[in-house]
């Protein structure tokens, strides 16, 4: 049987792999065209899904409204994940991005009355200083005779990757909702080509045009079909009670992402940034099996 924190760990995988990718397309051929190019092959991969197995859903009975904030959501989450990636430090983007738990957790206690246990409050605050600390761990500020160079920069990345964190937290909330109306392949599928259409006026409000050279496709192609697959996997367990255990294990992508710029790049990972990346992911693992 498949288990919403198997979900969620597939997701992860996924999501992951596909957001390691993203530092090597946002940097090739800028955020804008490599967040575009994955929401085009991830949607043409989608159709093909939806015409060949799925049939096209009735439209009149749409919660166009979830769908579409899920689609907003999802495009602002990924140009400014895929921005702060390819300005890095991967270690602190990642981390902070994964800290959006918080927020899907304390909008179900809000406006759902979920009751989290003191455990999962404890796991919660836990986060938080996890994120502080990796956040505020980095060699660029700690090492003082750069400091004045890169700490403004350092400051900016984070605040973006802050804005991802909570456009993260909005895309679950709306799309496990919009699951439990429509299923994950029409919320995805739907949700991906109104984003489409949202980044299409963001080029548009930037009086430019996309620019995606045809030997980027495969890569993108590769990339998309990873991103698409761990929304999948995601809104595949926003059923009943699974939706805050999947939410919450499909966060610790940025494992995944850390691990791979440390072997991959050879990114520096300071100790203490080390501590922080464990206090995080260890709060949301917690919040992702314990059940009140």
């Amino acid at each position: 049987m498949i288990t919403p924190g198997m979900l969620g760990g597939m997701s992860a995988l996924c999501l992951g792999t596909a957001d390691f990718m993203g530092r090597f397309s946002s940097r090739a051929i800028d955020h804008h065209n490599a967040v575009l190019g994955i929401l085009i092959t991830s949607s043409l991969l989608m159709t093909g899904w939806v015409i060949a197995i799925s049939g096209i859903p009735s439209f009149e009975e749409l919660a166009i409204w979830l769908i579409v904030i899920n689609g907003l959501a999802t495009m602002g989450m990924t140009l400014l994940l895929y921005l702060g990636l390819a300005r890095g430090p991967i270690s602190v983007v990642v981390s902070i991005v994964a800290s959006h738990p918080i927020l899907v957790v304390l909008f179900y206690v809000l406006f759902l009355d979920a009751t989290p246990s003191i455990l999962q409050w404890m796991a919660i605050f836990v986060t938080i200083a996890g994120t502080i600390i990796v956040s505020c761990g980095g060699d660029t500020i700690i090492n003082t005779s750069i400091r004045a160079k890169f700490s403004s920069r350092l400051i900016t990345t984070i605040f973006i990757a802050l804005g991802s964190c909570f456009a993260y937290a909005v895309l679950v909330v709306a799309g496990q909702a919009a699951s439990q109306v429509h299923g994950q392949v029409y919320t995805l599928w739907i949700g991906r080509l109104a984003g489409i259409l949202f980044l299409l006026a963001v080029f548009g409000a930037r009086r430019c045009k996309p620019s995606i050279p045809f030997r980027w496709w495969p890569f993108l192609g590769a990339q998309g079909t990873l991103d698409a697959g761990g929304y999948l996997f995601l809104f595949a367990g926003s059923y009943e009670s699974g939706k805050e255990i999947v939410a919450v294990v499909s966060a610790t992508f940025g494992v995944v992402t850390i691990l791979l710029a440390r072997f991959f790049l050879r990114e520096k990972i300071m100790v203490i940034q080390w501590f922080g990346i464990f206090l995080v992911f260890t709060g949301v693992a917690v919040l992702g099996i314990e059940k009140n």
